[in-house]
């Protein structure tokens, strides 16, 4: 009755979505599901999540979060996905559609309308899954910079790092996805300087709309973007590939506006705010690789997003970056990470033992029980059984800790013997001690959740690897030089300027140079030596 009650408050507020969360139903999920078949029979027609079935984790707070923010955005999503089929159907589309989600992979419309709070923040999920193909590197650093955020993702072990504790903005999302930082250094960005003084970049954007004030669409304020072209580095008439015209003058007359209020000449101010948007992006690397057991300088660094390439020379020198990849399609690499990644789902139960007690039995039957499901998503989705693998991990914490991590393990036939627990409980403590530089052995160790990540191959998502440009024959000639502003000799040097479709495999390109290709511009400071592979990405050593 009290179902029936809410309901019919429900129906009189006009809500269009019901998150249903209940304190114990990840333990007995009876109630929940007898609360949905109470709402069909006096509501079909309204979408009902379950907290169960979203996020099964027994911090009820998190859970009910999640199935909040679930059916916040299933009528949004239903009616775009819907919206989605009718325009590829009139267009005469006839191949497969997939959609992105969180967790670092692709799921087919009807996965996604089951748990649409999947699609929350998956765009910049791929840039990572686009790096896992481009380098067979242990640890990768992924900058993707765009018009208004630069993203970071990080690579471990040649593993994407999944965060069971994400945000959106300052709330918990809920669930696990591909742990993606996101900080306010993109083009777009806007310099300005505060009542102390200080120059500030961000976290304020132009947008696109009216963007830059280069763009001459009524933008005044300045922008990284513009910066960059009183710089030397963006050529006025080479922006995407010469199809838009932008301002040197209206750029020079925006930056010009924080060189007057910090009483420095115009390139220094460029440069001022070329470097602090530098060091907003480098504070965002740092604190996704070393708070994560990653160092840095021992790492390989992905650009993707239009403008890292241009920003990518200094901030390898700040990291202490000796090695960096500049793809061909740098500026669609998420697109590129989602035509390549795999189709997955993610499912995970609690069930709680420790490794003073460990139910080995009643982890089998989890393992189990997941593994049924993760099979029947991907028969779902067409993939063949020879195409199909499952990965195992736990969420475990020391006894009285308050937080959990995730370790990955293999599990034979998704079954767990009493002999398996001694590898469980060292693969913990190694992940502790990379985290937080510390590992307890004589403590207990819990294990609080078991997950499976069901992936299927995708037909000729590989078929990108055939792909073989021809052999660069002589030394690559510049199409022109550019005067570009070098902070270390604080003066403008004309620069060879190259056409990225002019280099062959083999191409080797000294800094200082740029490279212009039609979506970016690529910058290589003295030291940074690139050369061109047989994919046509540039790979950069730095001396």
């Amino acid at each position: 009755s009290d179902v029936e009650a809410a309901i019919a408050d429900f129906q009189r507020y006009g809500v269009e979505a019901i998150a249903v969360g209940l304190l114990w139903s990840v333990v007995n999920s009876i109630h929940e599901t007898t609360v949905r078949d109470i709402i069909a029979q006096a509501w079909p027609e309204i979408p009902v999540t379950l907290s169960h079935e979203v996020n099964p984790m027994s911090r009820e707070y998190k859970r009910i979060i999640a199935a909040a923010i679930d059916a916040s955005i299933n009528p949004i999503v239903r009616t775009y996905i819907e919206d989605l089929r009718q325009a590829l159907s009139q267009a005469g589309f006839q191949g497969e559609l997939l959609l992105a989600n969180c967790v670092g992979g692709m799921m087919p419309p009807a996965e996604m309308l089951r748990r649409p709070i999947y699609s929350v923040m998956s765009g910049p999920t791929l840039a990572p899954m686009a790096a896992l193909a481009l380098s067979d590197e242990a640890n990768v650093i992924v900058g993707d910079m765009g018009g208004t955020t630069f993203d970071v993702s990080a690579l471990r072990d040649h593993q994407i790092i999944v965060t069971p504790d994400s945000m959106i903005h300052d709330d918990s999302l809920g669930i696990a996805k591909v742990d993606v930082r996101s900080v306010g250094a993109g083009g777009g960005s806007i310099a300005w300087v505060d009542d102390g003084g200080l120059l500030r970049v961000g976290p304020q954007s132009a947008g696109a709309r009216p963007g830059p004030a280069c763009y001459g669409v009524g933008g005044t304020e300045p922008t990284v973007t513009d910066a960059n072209v009183v710089l030397g580095i963006i050529d006025p008439d080479y922006f995407l590939g010469g199809r838009i015209k932008i301002s040197r003058d209206l750029a020079e007359k925006a930056v010009a506006s924080i060189a007057t209020r910090l009483g420095i000449p115009l390139l220094d101010a460029a440069y001022a705010i070329q470097t602090t948007s530098n060091h907003n992006m480098v504070g965002a690397i740092e604190e996704i690789t070393i708070r994560e057991g990653i160092n840095p300088r021992d790492s390989f660094f992905v650009c993707g997003g239009g403008a890292t390439a241009i920003h990518i020379a200094e901030m390898a020198d700040i990291l202490g970056l000796k090695r960096y990849m500049i793809p061909r399609f740098m500026a669609g690499l998420s697109a590129f990470g989602g035509l390549i990644s795999d189709i997955t789902r993610e499912e995970s139960a609690v069930f709680l033992t420790s490794s003073r007690r460990f139910d080995a039995a009643g982890v089998s039957d989890i393992l189990a029980r997941l593994k049924v499901s993760g099979e029947a998503f991907l028969e779902q989705a067409g993939v063949e059984p020879e195409l199909r693998r499952f990965e195992f991990s736990f969420l475990g914490r020391y006894e009285y800790q308050s937080w959990e991590i995730e370790v990955h393990f293999e599990a034979n036939e998704a079954r767990l013997d009493a002999a398996k627990l001694p590898g469980l409980v060292e693969a913990f403590h190694q992940m502790h001690e990379r985290i937080y530089s510390i590992r307890s052995d004589r403590d207990i160790v819990e294990f609080t959740n078991w997950k499976l990540r069901a992936v299927g191959k995708r037909a000729n998502q590989d078929a990108w690897k055939e792909f073989r440009l021809a052999d660069q024959a002589t030394a690559p000639v510049a199409k022109t030089h550019r005067p570009a502003y070098l902070h270390e000799t604080r003066r403008t040097s004309f620069l060879p300027v190259y056409d990225m479709d002019q280099l062959g495999a083999g191409a080797a390109l000294d800094g200082p140079c740029l490279v212009e290709a039609t979506t970016f511009t690529a910058f290589l400071k003295d030291g940074h030596r690139g050369r061109v592979d047989p994919q046509g990405n540039i790979v950069v050593t730095v001396d």
